[in-house]
């Protein structure tokens, strides 16, 4: 995966090296390499765990990755809409991802806080809002570019790409993450397997369609202004 997630950093910058002009790209981009710099920081308790000088830390947060992930989730979520909420012309639909963004922001954070599981658990709501946010977001996505001179150009659009490669992700897996916490246990060792399966094809899905789309689109893509 950290393969994948550094592969995806260096295409965006390829892209970006011949589309220099693609602002909507280069705040993808960015994510990207916050993602890949939360991917490091998330091993931290690998660290913790096999290094002796460190043991003192190991009855401490930083001994998990919740604290690291649950927020990152959240600012994932938004910083997908936002990208997909670029470029839109309706202003009614911007202020529906807008008013998306900060609803979920705000039940997610209250949510974590409330629960008590900010430090050692994930949150099904947070997941199912976040994936409720992007379909909205992409969904509007899609309906303009089909009004729009853009879908003539369609195979050369990032942000199409990303789109499809995103929502196969979520598909794959919704499913695992909602049953997570009631099956991933020692009881269930076939279900930790086939989370672990599914997520980390899922991983490799998207990753790979990241790098496609940067790489096709690299010398294709013309940006149709409106």
């Amino acid at each position: 995966m950290y393969f994948l997630k550094g592969s995806s950093v260096i295409a965006g910058i390829y892209f970006l090296n011949n589309n220099p002009k693609d602002k909507t790209t280069q705040f993808f981009v960015g994510f990207l390499m916050l993602n890949f710099l939360v991917v490091i920081t998330s091993y931290l308790p690998r660290i913790i765990e096999f290094n002796a000088s460190l043991n003192h830390l190991q009855n401490t947060f930083l001994n998990n990755d919740y604290w690291l992930y649950n927020p990152f989730i959240l600012i994932g979520y938004c910083i997908y809409a936002w990208y997909f909420r670029m470029g839109l012309r309706s202003k009614l639909r911007k202020r529906i991802i807008l008013l998306g963004i900060i609803s979920i922001n705000i039940v997610g954070f209250a949510h974590l806080y409330y629960e008590g599981i900010f430090f050692n658990a994930h949150s099904k709501l947070i997941f199912l809002l976040g994936f409720l946010l992007i379909v909205t977001s992409i969904s509007f996505y899609y309906y303009e570019l089909l009004k729009s001179d853009q879908v003539l150009a369609i195979n050369k659009s990032v942000k199409m790409y990303i789109s499809i490669g995103y929502l196969f992700y979520n598909l794959l897996c919704m499913p695992v993450w909602i049953y997570s916490h009631k099956y991933y246990n020692h009881l269930n060792p076939k279900f930790g397997e086939l989370y672990s399966f599914t997520i980390s094809l899922a991983h490799i899905l998207i990753y790979s369609i990241y790098i496609f789309a940067f790489i096709y689109c690299a010398r294709k893509y013309k940006p149709i202004t409106t």
